[in-house]
């Protein structure tokens, strides 16, 4: 570890360079007389030239948000760690909230994956020049006009925050020490030349990947990940000596803890820096992705060592050796937030989706190891089926089967119920969010009054475009319109089984101990679970429950159950479609195993109420 990299780590550690964290002021463009998103734009561009300035002694890469809403009692921001996420001047008019039916101004989804490449290829006058292209073309109409002067307004807003560390820099490099100041008016050259010019060095690259990344994130509030950051940064390394380069991937590391000590009042508490970089795998002509850069962002992880960011690495039948064993040589000592992926199966099985091999072979991780196609896509899921909780709700409902064939039929029937509902709910959303796009105010806002019509579709609102997040995205540009509304190449979106490893297991547990072994009767079973076993024969019941086959021993008893439920799942989302066509993409994913724990009743496998429930497909806890 480098003496300024120690140094660094110190100060990120123990808070120091959170001094200038600062409650929002008042800050309102709701009177400014242009639409929706250019006020929303304008809003980001005034945090861009408000935000209150941060360099940090020994610094190489700079920015930070700083301007935050308090909680409760930090008021005067006392605390530099008790602030909320959704942060943001006042954009929308009072008679906007009142046709929305409520403030929509904090609705953000995150879970976003854009292509910060488009940012470094052509630099922020690049995404200007394309945005002053697509108007020259004169064919827009009055919302894609307003669509592309929001991003226009959003990316002069990063340009003056980029221009105003230039000047801060060259600010501080005269009341400081020679060396101090060379390093400064470094910072101040590449601020300078990024605020306009793609970058010509990796120092450069660097830097406005992580201004990229600042803007999106201040736009969004959280949850928007980094995509593969060793492809993309490859590009810029040309002769940067290696330690050199290391030394920026490690500044840059720092940064991205920049958030996780905030208590953002959520149920995880400090949790916001927990974003994912992906690493490896193949490019899209096939060939290894693995570079000097992917070996140096290794190199960075052992010497910075901290929880956050989560790195998944592809691996490939092309992954250098090298690469490979470092990897797991960071595992074996503890690092425990690198993740490793089956390349080969991943891009075969997206190919088989339908996503074309180039864009398959670019896949990169969101939020909770979500698959996505970065700047491409945004598979954010359109279904959620939580298979535990409709087990449970049917045996509250029915549970004097005859046959566990017969359980087995009823709870496949309940499944499809939920997946039809989902699958309209979902289009429902997209049709009603489309209607704004088109400018066919009255309509949308009539369907809100009259029929109770939806908001917001997957966390997203025209309440809350996102101009600038928009730009990393491709398509957007050319067809004018905001991300929100999914004009993206790869129109897919994906479907979620969730506690599958509890409904699995109690499936078998039920058929063992009630149709196999008829040592108990599905009522009582259901009547244990209720009670959360806590009567001295409900726990005798429970010990039985919990010796029954668990997934993840290769006990084909219960791995046979797994396969016909979950194949049956996948199957039928695969079978349905979006609004606008996109295919389902079927996933077996279980996040937040302890959130979502506390919100299941006790189950047949023996688990109690309000216990953790598996990650995925892992075994359950205890049960391996």
């Amino acid at each position: 570890m480098t003496p300024r990299t120690a140094f660094l780590r110190e100060q990120t550690i123990s808070g120091a360079n959170k001094c200038m964290r600062t409650p929002m002021p008042a800050l309102s463009v709701a009177d400014v007389d242009v639409s929706l998103a250019e006020r929303r734009a304008l809003g980001l561009s005034q945090l861009f030239e408000q935000m209150p300035l941060f360099i940090g002694e020994q610094e190489l890469i700079v920015g930070t948000r700083t301007l935050f809403w308090p909680q409760n009692g930090n008021e005067d921001g006392h605390s530099k760690f008790d602030f909320w996420m959704g942060a943001y001047p006042t954009y929308l008019r009072p008679d906007e909230i009142e046709a929305f039916g409520k403030d929509m101004s904090n609705v953000s989804k995150g879970h976003y994956t854009p292509d910060f490449g488009r940012l470094l290829k052509g630099g922020i006058e690049g995404i200007l020049a394309e945005v002053a292209h697509r108007l020259d073309r004169g064919d827009c109409t009055k919302e894609q006009t307003e669509f592309l002067n929001s991003v226009s307004i959003a990316y002069r807003g990063l340009q003056t925050l980029i221009l105003r560390y230039a000047d801060h820099a060259h600010s501080l490099a005269k009341q400081t020490s020679p060396e101090q100041a060379e390093r400064l008016l470094t910072i101040e050259r590449v601020c300078r030349s990024i605020a306009y010019h793609r970058p010509r060095d990796f120092y450069e690259a660097v830097q406005l990947l992580w201004f990229g990344h600042l803007g999106a994130i201040i736009e969004s509030f959280v949850f928007v990940c980094y995509g593969r950051l060793d492809v993309i940064l490859n590009e810029f390394l040309g002769d940067t000596p290696y330690d050199e380069a290391e030394q920026l991937i490690e500044c840059l590391l720092l940064k991205m803890y920049d958030q996780a000590d905030i208590n953002d009042g959520s149920y995880l508490s400090k949790h916001e820096g927990q974003l994912v970089v992906t690493l490896g795998g193949v490019l899209p002509n096939g060939q290894s992705a693995v570079s000097d850069v992917s070996m140096m962002f290794l190199d960075a992880i052992e010497q910075v060592n901290l929880p956050e960011p989560e790195f998944n690495l592809r691996i490939s039948s092309n992954t250098p050796p090298a690469f490979l064993e470092k990897a797991a040589a960071l595992t074996v000592k503890g690092y425990n937030f690198i993740s490793y992926y089956n390349d080969d199966l991943f891009v075969q099985n997206l190919t088989n989706a339908g996503i074309p091999p180039q864009d398959a072979r670019s896949y990169g991780f969101d939020l909770c190891q979500d698959i996505n196609i970065p700047g491409k896509a945004d598979t954010w899921r359109a279904i959620d089926v939580p298979m535990a909780h409709v087990l449970m709700g049917l045996l509250g409902e029915k549970n004097d089967f005859s046959t566990f064939e017969e359980l087995l039929d009823s709870y496949k029937r309940r499944l499809v119920d939920l997946i039809d509902y989902e699958n309209r709910k979902h289009n429902r959303e997209q049709e009603q969010q489309l209607r704004f796009k088109e400018g066919k105010y009255e309509q949308y806002f009539n369907a809100i009054k009259t029929e109770n019509a939806p908001r917001a579709w997957n966390g997203q609102s025209p309440a809350t475009p996102l101009p600038y997040l928009s730009a990393l995205y491709h398509g957007t540009i050319e067809q004018a319109a905001d991300l929100i509304y999914g004009p993206l190449p790869i129109k897919a979106r994906g479907a979620m089984c969730g506690s599958a490893v509890e409904a699995i297991n109690s499936l078998a547990a039920i058929k063992l101990v009630v149709f196999d072994q008829k040592k108990y009767t599905l009522p009582e079973v259901y009547a244990a679970c209720v009670n959360d076993y806590q009567s001295p024969d409900e726990q005798i019941l429970r010990a039985i429950l919990r010796s029954a086959p668990k997934w993840g021993n290769d006990d084909a008893y219960v791995d046979s159950i797994a396969k016909d439920v979950l194949e049956f799942c996948m199957k039928e989302f695969q079978s349905r479609t979006t609004f606008t066509g996109g295919r389902i993409l079927s996933g077996i994913h279980q996040p937040h195993p302890y959130g979502e724990g506390k919100l299941l009743m006790a189950t047949p496998d023996g688990r109690h109420a309000k216990a953790p429930i598996a990650v995925s497909l892992t075994p359950q806890s205890g049960t391996m």
